[in-house]
């Protein structure tokens, strides 16, 4: 399952938007399928474009989600070695 990244825009032009992953990379990605995204706002991206835009309030909501995913998958990796 592939899960789509969380990542803040830095700036937008007219090739894309650059972006900084919650780990700390920095890319550009397209933007085509959210022509009106704004420096500032919160960003899903897989691969390599921008999918959709994220309200502030709701990114460490996605974090914890992501988490408890991974604690799960983890914990079912543990079980079945």
């Amino acid at each position: 399952m592939c899960l789509p990244l969380i990542a803040q825009v830095l700036s937008v032009d007219e090739r894309g938007a650059e972006i900084r992953l919650l780990e700390g990379q920095v890319t550009t990605v397209n933007a085509i399928l959210e022509p009106d995204v704004k420096r500032g706002e919160y960003v899903l991206v897989d691969r390599g474009m921008i999918i959709e835009i994220v309200a502030a309030e709701q990114v460490q909501e996605m974090l914890d989600f992501y988490t408890e995913l991974t604690n799960m998958y983890a914990a079912e990796d543990t079980a079945n070695a």
